[in-house]
């Protein structure tokens, strides 16, 4: 058999997230925090065959926007890096050895929808399956929903490779509540990009199972973006590149955070430019 270097780095990478996620748990639950793993780290086991096959470069998780000071003290406190905090954009940003961990206290742009992320918690259920310590996992229409505002905040088109695979396996899990799915988002504004773009046949049964009202404006809003982009070139000389930049030096709250995000921007641009992933 032949050596999978790629997959024993993602499962090294794996165990160590998983550790650094035990910890981060732990620490949260001394500082009376609530917080529920998102993305990676879950998706990889709940959605999956194999944890390898869904690759993830750090530790998402979600938090109740007023317990967001408590949790940065705590951090500051255990002496982790803080990378980036914006109380006002509701992230937490860190290390944890040399891993990186987000929190997010925002669901997403508020603009675009009325879903909090206490909404989700208030949801949620303790899970003691996944690994060998208790997790909350969050409901699978919230986690589908989440992953929407994630598509949408990277203004689809910039989407990581890994989206849409967890966007219709989750749909596709999803198939016995649908209509769960249409009430409590009343649109998922998503599903036209994945039909279109991606070829999906479950969200094209989706999109062809909604009721009649719920808007299905988006594929024309995914194409006039492809057209703009097109025109606009590079990413980082687009308004959306030139949006981010503004937005890096303005959100976190610390001068010195303020320059690290602009330099995350700068070199996730450079590298979106050389046809790479990001992350």
């Amino acid at each position: 058999m032949a050596f999978d270097d790629a997959r024993v780095r993602r499962l090294v990478f794996d165990a160590v997230a998983v550790d650094a996620l035990r910890r981060v748990l732990e620490v949260a639950r001394e500082a009376g925090v609530v917080l529920a793993p998102v993305k990676g780290v879950v998706l990889a086991r709940w959605i999956y065959d194999a944890v390898d096959e869904r690759p993830y470069r750090d530790l998402d998780l979600v938090m109740s926007p007023r317990d967001l000071p408590r949790m940065m003290a705590a951090v500051v406190a255990r002496g982790w890096v803080v990378r980036q905090v914006s109380l006002e954009m509701g992230e937490l940003e860190f290390e944890v050895g040399k891993l990186v961990v987000e929190i997010h206290a925002e669901f997403g742009r508020r603009d675009l929808t009325r879903l909090t992320i206490d909404d989700v918690l208030a949801r949620a259920t303790v899970e003691r399956g996944t690994f060998p310590f208790e997790v909350l996992r969050i409901d699978d229409v919230d986690h589908l929903l989440l992953l929407v505002a994630n598509v949408t905040k990277k203004s689809y088109t910039y989407a990581n490779r890994h989206q849409p695979a967890d966007l219709e396996r989750l749909l596709l899990r999803l198939q016995p509540r649908w209509g769960d799915l249409v009430e409590r988002a009343r649109a998922a504004s998503v599903a036209g990009w994945m039909a279109e773009e991606h070829g999906s046949s479950a969200f094209a049964r989706f999109i062809g199972a909604l009721p009649r009202g719920v808007p299905r404006v988006l594929p024309s809003i995914v194409r006039l973006h492809r057209r703009l982009d097109r025109r606009r070139g590079a990413r980082l000389q687009s308004a959306s590149g030139l949006f981010g930049l503004a937005l890096a030096t303005l959100t976190p709250d610390d001068w010195t955070l303020r320059g690290r995000g602009l330099a995350r921007i700068v070199r996730r641009g450079l590298a979106r430019r050389r046809g790479r992933d990001p992350g």
